[in-house]
């Protein structure tokens, strides 16, 4: 479903993705963890040309972009490629002035330009989906934190996409709001939906993923499934890693 071929990324003198090789297969949830600056969250925006690679070839379904010019033709194939894509970042990103359900709304309407109540239905159903069916008219400011992140999965799921990247989701949340994001992750996760999770939540890496990988210094130094890699690490960095995020 995700291949991601070569993919380099230089920031001035910087070396930040060092021609990275990973393939992602339907219904796979893969988690990426690493210590900070090791390149995960810009493998991930890379992902979808949000941070243009140097180098590099990125396949999601049958869309394929390559590294290279901003013709007209590749910014076509970019947006194309960001269609079938869900995002969901660190900063839930959402419109201020509009409620949870204009929000969710707002990509379909725009993007696909579907009719108004078509979206409409879409749109609570997928509130209702996260567990948020009695936020629809509550503006972001009169959300927790936790609820403002959901509206923001909702809105990633409402165009329909092929595969979700999430860029640390939870990171921004008070402890005790974690879970119930995490739980939403969950259940899509159940549902068959095709994940890559950049994450510090070492136990929803556990439960959930299929395949962690290990990333430091702009490479994938190990991966594995869960089980191989928290209880069986095969490289001294891994094994470092785990030791401090442990304790």
């Amino acid at each position: 479903m995700i291949t991601l071929q070569g993919i380099a990324k230089r920031f001035g003198d910087n070396h930040v993705l060092k021609g990275v090789n990973l393939t992602v297969n339907k219904s796979e949830v893969v988690v990426i963890m690493g210590p900070s600056g090791s390149g995960k969250s810009t493998l991930l925006r890379c992902t979808t040309f949000l941070e243009e690679p140097d180098e590099g070839i990125v396949r999601i379904g049958d869309y394929e972009v390559k590294a290279g010019e901003p013709t007209r033709q590749r910014q076509a194939e970019i947006r194309q490629l960001r269609q079938h894509t869900g995002f969901v970042f660190q900063q839930f990103n959402l419109f201020p002035h509009k409620t949870a359900l204009q929000n969710v709304m707002e990509g379909p309407v725009v993007t696909k330009k579907m009719p108004l109540d078509q979206a409409k239905t879409i749109a609570t159903e997928l509130l209702t989906k996260v567990g948020l069916a009695d936020k629809c008219e509550h503006y972001p400011s009169r959300l927790s934190g936790g609820q403002q992140q959901r509206v923001a999965i909702a809105r990633a799921l409402a165009m329909e996409p092929m595969v979700m990247l999430y860029d640390e989701p939870t990171s921004a949340l008070d402890p005790e709001l974690v879970r119930e994001v995490l739980q939403v992750m969950k259940n899509l996760a159940k549902e068959g939906m095709t994940m890559v999770v950049v994450t510090h939540e070492m136990g929803f890496a556990r439960d959930v993923a299929d395949r962690v990988i290990f990333m430091d210094g702009g490479v994938i130094v190990e991966e594995g499934t869960a089980e191989e890699i928290f209880n069986n690490p095969q490289e001294e960095r891994t094994r470092r890693f785990l030791a401090n995020v442990r304790h």
